[in-house]
């Protein structure tokens, strides 16, 4: 008699070796029990689950929407239901970048997701609700602290990196800063003081070696020649209008200067010149591998504007499924190296609920009145005398 093979299934019923007896209409091997008689199937959970987990990886990493799908939409959620309580690991790698890029967007639900990634990938991310300096402390202190850190100059970042990065040089984003001009001046602009202070901002991003950002600077002090007592005119309430007073001037100033955001937008850049902010990334002293960047571009247009395209191409989930989804795609995106099959098994588990164990109506003995119960009609606990 051929001796069964020690991998062979073993019946339900007794739990002994089977063989193996044809394949049922679908193709499906059939095991027979030469003791008990019994002949039955034994499907693969654990295969089963890790090519669903497959097929819904590629589906949550993907902007083809669920419609484009060979199976229907319901018969597709019943069978993935259970990888929506799935989740990665996010374990940073311990490594010292030299330049890291942190920035925040806003998605549905009222959320705000603050990124850290470099020119390669994401390193790690943070849920939040605004860019808050509790909200970045949060993300930084999961991250070594890199050479060269850029932002936008939201204050929520500038403080976090001062507390958990107090050794990174800055690097503003000088897009936004030209961004922030433009705000002022438009891009056509009709006076001279702003024709020339929306050209500096032209020529900032333009800047490639120390040379020129020595010559921007004298650009800029040639400005402050030229239009600094432009920029001193003041306006006195007196003599405005009350319906042409600025917001900002209306409760208790006497004064203001008259291009109030001009000269705003002039002092932000001597302030970033003084602070060493601006051209970070043309250091010599700082020894890096890769050529240093002055904006937080790869960031937004790699990671941000395709992260927005995404939930946009899977509008309509849930706020559990958007963030789970958006979970797994910034992870494919990410530095880490671990597969991402490896977490079919890691499933998320409920909160468990405290008992209840105290018993539902009113108390038999009480000596209080309880006013938040709906029972509690206030007549059977009575101190002093009844009063009509």
């Amino acid at each position: 008699m051929k001796k069964l093979s020690p991998r062979a299934r073993t019946c339900p019923i007794c739990h002994r070796p089977c063989r193996k007896k044809g394949t049922t209409r679908a193709g499906t091997q059939r095991w027979y029990c030469t003791e008990c008689r019994y002949s039955f199937t034994a499907p693969r959970a654990d295969q089963q689950h890790l090519a669903q987990f497959r097929e819904f990886i590629d589906y949550v990493t993907d902007t083809r929407p669920r419609r484009h799908l060979t199976t229907s939409i319901r018969t597709w959620d019943r069978d993935h239901a259970l990888c929506w309580t799935t989740k990665p690991i996010w374990q940073p790698t311990g490594e010292i970048h030299d330049q890291i890029f942190i920035d925040g967007t806003y998605i549905a639900h009222g959320w705000c997701v603050l990124t850290a990634a470099t020119t390669q990938g994401i390193i790690d991310y943070q849920l939040c609700d605004r860019e808050s300096k509790a909200s970045y402390q949060a993300l930084l202190a999961r991250i070594p602290a890199p050479l060269v850190v850029v932002t936008d100059g939201a204050q929520g970042a500038l403080a976090a990196i001062r507390k958990e990065w107090p050794t990174s040089r800055l690097q503003r984003c000088q897009v936004h800063i030209q961004r922030n001009i433009r705000r002022v001046t438009t891009s056509r602009p009709k006076i001279v003081q702003h024709k020339a202070l929306y050209r500096l901002g032209l020529d900032l991003t333009r800047i490639t070696t120390s040379e020129q950002a020595i010559a921007w600077q004298k650009k800029l002090a040639a400005f402050h020649n030229l239009y600094d007592p432009w920029l001193a005119e003041r306006t006195f309430k007196a003599d405005t209008p009350p319906g042409v007073v600025p917001a900002f001037a209306k409760r208790n100033k006497a004064w203001w200067y008259t291009h109030h955001n001009t000269r705003s937008i002039v002092r932000s850049l001597d302030t970033h010149v003084k602070d060493g902010v601006l051209f970070t990334y043309l250091d010599p002293n700082l020894e890096t591998t890769n050529k240093l960047r002055s904006t937080i571009n790869p960031l937004e247009g790699g990671i941000n504007a395709p992260l927005k395209a995404y939930l946009h191409a899977h509008r309509g989930l849930t706020e559990h499924h958007m963030l789970r989804a958006m979970d797994y795609y910034l992870y494919s995106r990410s530095l880490n190296t671990q597969p991402i099959t490896d977490f079919a098994t890691n499933i998320e588990q409920p909160t468990p609920l405290h008992a209840n164990n105290t018993r539902p109506g009113p108390a038999e003995i009480d000596t209080t009145i309880n006013t938040s119960a709906p029972w509690e009609d206030g007549l059977t606990i009575r101190t002093g005398w009844i009063r009509n």
